[in-house]
């Protein structure tokens, strides 16, 4: 497949590349498959790139990688939509956007995914996380190096590979 970008210019993906949100993203529910791309330029970031849409994407980082701490209280309910099982891998990444100045993360709406079958969804939880909350200069240097969005995407291509 064959996606014109405004970020990344053309890319070529497989199928096997891209996640299906089934009820797609918040403020997106019509855009169902998205592709999880590193950052050239950032290891802590990566970006999901809309399939149908090459001018939308989204700026993702593990809050983990950031906020130690971060724990996500998810429902049998919101879980249902990722088909787990016990050997699935769940992810859990957040959005990013600039405000003020400064960059800010989604940590009341993540994003899950699950790598073995390739599903993904946005939940909103019930939870006091803010909605724009101000990301630390420096990234927390206890963090695993697979907290990384970019992890992640190094673990995906392993598995495709294998």
């Amino acid at each position: 497949m064959r996606i014109d970008t405004q970020r990344f210019g053309t890319i070529h993906l497989e199928q096997d590349q891209l996640f299906l949100f089934p009820s797609g993203l918040v403020g997106m529910e019509m855009l169902r498959q998205w592709a999880l791309l590193p950052d050239p330029s950032n290891p802590s970031v990566a970006w999901l790139q809309s399939a149908a849409r090459g001018d939308r994407a989204l700026a993702v980082v593990s809050p983990r990688a950031f906020y130690a701490d971060y724990r996500v209280e998810v429902s049998r309910r919101d879980l249902a939509c990722l088909h787990l099982s016990a050997e699935a891998e769940l992810y859990v990444l957040s959005t990013l956007s600039g405000h003020s100045g400064r960059m800010t993360t989604n940590l009341r709406a993540p994003i899950l995914l699950n790598l073995s079958r390739r599903l993904g969804c946005q939940i909103v939880t019930a939870e006091s996380y803010p909605i724009q909350y101000a990301l630390p200069t420096r990234r927390n240097d206890t963090a695993a190096s697979d907290t990384r969005p970019t992890g992640v995407a190094t673990k995906i291509a392993a598995r495709r590979a294998a």
